[in-house]
């Protein structure tokens, strides 16, 4: 059986351990609880982000205002103001001739919520952040760390607004796909970096499992065919591939493109598809592997418990995938999107667990 006994580690966050004595652990407790509902923020905030895109929402406010713009428009003058910006830009060109200000109102409202809640995330890391620093419940080292995401989630909103402004370009009716994925992979970092640190947080000390290394190996690969599936992801997205899903036309059907893949891979909706398509079926092989893999071997129990969470959860991605792809339904998409970050936490939770497997 693998031993479960805890040693000491010279990793990097390993100095994350609270100060204060015999309350060492409960402010553990509190600090670690505190980052994982930044996490959750950071994940409903993809979620938000999700259906600004699918819906085409994410163009109804034309100005980045970071302290201006928390107030929405008060007044029917302002509203009209915020409208007549809107008339100007491809999208309700193209696509919303004729929109009156009530249906403008439901483009807008999505995207303001979305960007109000990226403030309150700041607020929610920063004050208590500065509070906890100043009453010594963590640790000089940590606070710089946490500090430095905060400056990354500023850097993030001003890639979401490299983003937007692409879609206001003369040609464009919608963002830009490539500036969309590096929004989106920014989100997935702070997420990551988030959930590691509650995680090493709560639990300092790496459990020295017997044994493991092999395990801990295929988890990597299986995070790194996750986060490529997720890349293909972004491209559907970015193409509003799930508009474009025909079987007649040999397009989602799960088949490859006539031409495929000399035609290349990503000059088309039905081959960047098919190519999202193909990475996700190596991510589910992998992670569906790791989860019989740490059955077989009787992984030590909380090694056990994340396999068997991230087997399930691929299983739901599969699902939810094909299901938002053959409905066409945005928000079936949406919650496909926020399952895959849910399963890349599941990925995460299960190589922090394997950190200090031995061979």
């Amino acid at each position: 059986m693998p031993s479960d006994i805890a040693r000491p580690t010279n990793s990097p966050l390993h100095a994350v351990r609270p100060v204060g004595g015999s309350a060492s652990v409960a402010n553990r407790k509190l600090v670690s609880s505190w980052l994982f509902l930044l996490a959750f923020m950071i994940w409903v905030m993809v979620g938000l982000g999700g259906y600004t895109r699918d819906s085409g929402s994410g163009l109804s406010i034309m100005h980045w205002e970071p302290i201006i713009g928390m107030m929405p428009p008060l007044s029917k003058d302002a509203w009209d103001k915020v409208f007549a910006l809107y008339k100007t830009i491809p999208q309700y060109q193209i696509l919303h001739k004729g929109m009156d200000l009530a249906g403008f109102k439901q483009l807008f409202w999505p995207e303001y919520i979305h960007r109000m809640w990226g403030r309150l995330m700041g607020a929610v890391l920063l004050l208590p952040l500065i509070m906890f620093a100043l009453t010594g419940r963590i640790e000089k080292r940590l606070v710089k760390w946490l500090f430095l995401l905060f400056l990354l989630g500023g850097v993030q909103g001003l890639i979401g607004w490299f983003m937007v402004s692409s879609g206001f370009r003369p040609d464009s009716t919608a963002v830009a796909g490539w500036r969309l994925s590096l929004h989106f992979f920014g989100a997935m970092f702070l997420f990551s970096a988030v959930l590691w640190t509650a995680l090493v947080v709560r639990a300092p000390e790496p459990v020295r499992y017997e044994n493991m290394a092999g395990l801990r190996r295929h988890t990597q690969v299986a995070f790194a065919l996750l986060l490529l599936a997720m890349w293909g992801g972004t491209v559907v997205s970015g193409i509003h591939g799930i508009a474009d899903f025909s079987i007649a036309k040999n397009v989602g059907d799960g088949m490859p493109p006539p031409g495929w893949p000399v035609s290349g891979v990503l000059n088309s909706p039905a081959a960047i598809i098919f190519g999202h398509q193909c990475l996700a079926v190596l991510a589910a092989i992998s992670i569906l592997s790791l989860t019989v893999r740490a059955l077989r071997a009787e992984a030590p129990g909380p090694v056990r418990d994340a396999a068997l969470v991230v087997g399930g959860l691929v299983i739901l991605q599969f699902i939810l995938g094909v299901t938002a792809l053959v409905s066409g339904r945005i928000d079936i998409g949406v919650v496909h999107q926020m399952n895959a970050v849910l399963l890349m936490g599941g990925v995460l939770l299960m190589l922090y667990r394997l950190r200090g497997a031995k061979t």
